[in-house]
C-alpha cells in the first residue's frame, strides 16, 4: 500500500480548497462562454423534473420559484421568483439528502469501501477523487430520459449539470483537446498549472476505472437480463493480471463522465461539514452579483441548506447569491481561468486574449 500512498499523494498534490462560497463559472457575464442555440422543451423539462424530484425528497419550495434562462447572456439558466417576495422570506430549503455528499460516495453500497480506502492513503485529495468517482458511476448508470422506473437515485439532478463543454454554457480546460492546451497555453502563465490538473484528472480516471467499472458492467448486465458473472473481489487496477483485458481496459465513456465531475465539483462545490464539499440543488444554479439578492445557510440540526430572501423583490426578478471568498478575491485571475473557467469582470472573448497574448495570460516584458 505504500506504492499506492505515492503515486496518490503525487498525482493529487493539488488540493482543491473547500470554501464557504461555491467558485461558480457563471459570475460574471461575459462573452466568452459557449451557448446553446437555444433553448428546447427538453431544457426546461429537466429542471421541472428536477422540481419535482427535490420535493418528492423532502425539499420546500416556495411557489413563487421557478427556473428559466438566465437573464446574464451566454450563463445558462437562472433561478426567478414569479411574484413579490418579503425579505427574509424562505425561498426553499434542500434536505442533506439531496445534496451530492462524501457521506453519499462513503455509503454506495458497490464502491464505498474502496473510496474510503483512497482517502485513508490520499488525504483531502482523496475525497476529491472519491466523490469524483461516486458522480462518475450514478451518471453512467443514469438514463438519458427520466423513466422513474429505471432513475438513479440523483438521475433528475445529474441531467441537469454540465457532463460536457457547452452544456449549460460550461467552460473549463479539462474539456479541451491537447491541441487546444498547446495552442492557446503553451507560454502562459496557467500552461503549467492547466497541464498539472488534466495529468492528475488522467491519473484519477486509471484509479477509478478500476474502482467503477466492475459494478456499472454488473448493473447493465443485470439491466439486460444477463446472469451476473461472480467476482472473486477488488483488485487495484496495476494488481489486474495483464491478460485480462476487460479489467485493465478503460470503460467506454469514463474519461469523459470523471472530467465533468470533477468540473462539476471544481465549479459548482459547497463548504460541507468539516473539510469536506457538496454539491447543493438549485443553490449551485444562481448567478454572482455583487448585490446579492439571498442568503444561504445550512442547519447544523439535520444539514438541510435554507435560502432566503436577503430584502424585498418584485416578481420576475432573478435570485443572485456572492461566491468570491477572500482567497478568490486575491486569486491572479489566470489561475481563476484554470480552475474556474472564467475570469472575474472580464467581458472579452477567452480565446482572443489568449490569442493577443493578454497579459492577464502571458507574463509581460518590458520594454527596452
Amino acid at each position: 500500500m505504500h506504492f499506492f500512498t505515492q503515486v496518490i499523494t503525487a498525482a493529487f498534490a493539488l488540493q482543491y480548497r473547500h470554501h464557504s462560497c461555491r467558485s461558480h463559472h457563471n459570475i460574471p457575464s461575459t462573452s466568452y462562454r459557449l451557448s446553446l442555440s437555444s433553448e428546447s422543451h427538453t431544457d426546461n423539462q429537466k429542471y421541472q423534473d428536477m422540481l419535482e424530484w427535490l420535493k418528492s425528497k423532502g425539499a420546500d419550495i416556495n411557489s413563487k420559484i421557478e427556473i428559466r434562462p438566465s437573464t446574464r447572456q451566454g450563463s445558462g439558466y437562472g433561478v426567478f421568483v414569479n411574484d413579490a417576495v418579503d425579505a427574509d422570506e424562505l425561498l426553499f430549503t434542500i434536505p442533506r439528502s439531496a445534496c451530492i455528499t462524501l457521506d453519499q460516495a462513503l455509503q454506495d453500497e458497490a464502491c464505498g469501501k474502496i473510496f474510503q480506502k483512497i482517502i485513508d492513503q490520499a488525504g483531502p485529495g482523496g475525497a476529491t477523487v472519491a466523490m469524483a468517482g461516486f458522480m462518475a458511476k450514478e451518471w453512467l448508470l443514469t438514463p438519458t430520459d427520466s423513466n422513474p422506473t429505471q432513475d438513479t437515485p440523483f438521475g433528475p439532478y445529474l441531467r441537469t449539470l454540465p457532463w460536457a463543454r457547452g452544456v449549460n454554457n460550461q467552460e473549463h480546460i479539462l474539456f479541451w483537446s491537447n491541441q487546444e492546451i498547446e495552442t492557446s497555453l503553451k507560454g502562459s502563465m496557467c500552461y503549467s498549472e492547466a497541464t498539472a490538473l488534466r495529468e492528475e484528472v488522467k491519473l484519477a480516471i486509471r484509479v477509478l476505472n478500476g474502482i467503477v467499472k466492475p459494478p456499472i458492467e454488473a448493473e447493465r448486465r443485470k439491466e439486460r437480463g444477463e446472469e451476473e458473472e461472480q467476482k472473486s473481489g477488488f483488485t487495484w487496477p496495476w494488481q489486474a493480471e495483464s491478460s485480462n483485458e476487460d479489467t485493465t481496459s478503460i470503460l467506454e465513456g469514463l474519461p469523459e463522465a470523471v472530467k465533468g465531475a470533477f468540473v462539476c465539483l471544481l465549479t459548482r462545490a459547497f463548504e460541507d461539514e468539516g473539510d469536506a464539499e457538496k454539491l447543493v440543488p438549485m443553490l449551485d444554479m444562481m448567478q454572482h452579483s455583487e448585490d446579492p439578492s439571498i442568503s444561504h445557510v445550512m442547519r447544523k440540526s439535520d444539514g438541510s441548506v435554507q435560502v432566503r430572501a436577503r430584502k424585498a423583490l418584485e416578481g420576475g426578478e432573478e435570485l443572485f447569491n456572492q461566491y468570491r471568498s477572500e482567497l478568490e478575491e486575491s486569486m491572479p485571475y489566470h489561475r481563476f481561468f484554470t480552475r474556474y473557467g472564467f475570469v472575474p469582470g472580464v467581458e472579452e472573448d477567452m480565446m482572443n486574449l489568449l490569442q493577443d497574448k493578454s497579459s492577464i495570460f502571458f507574463a509581460q516584458t518590458a520594454e527596452v
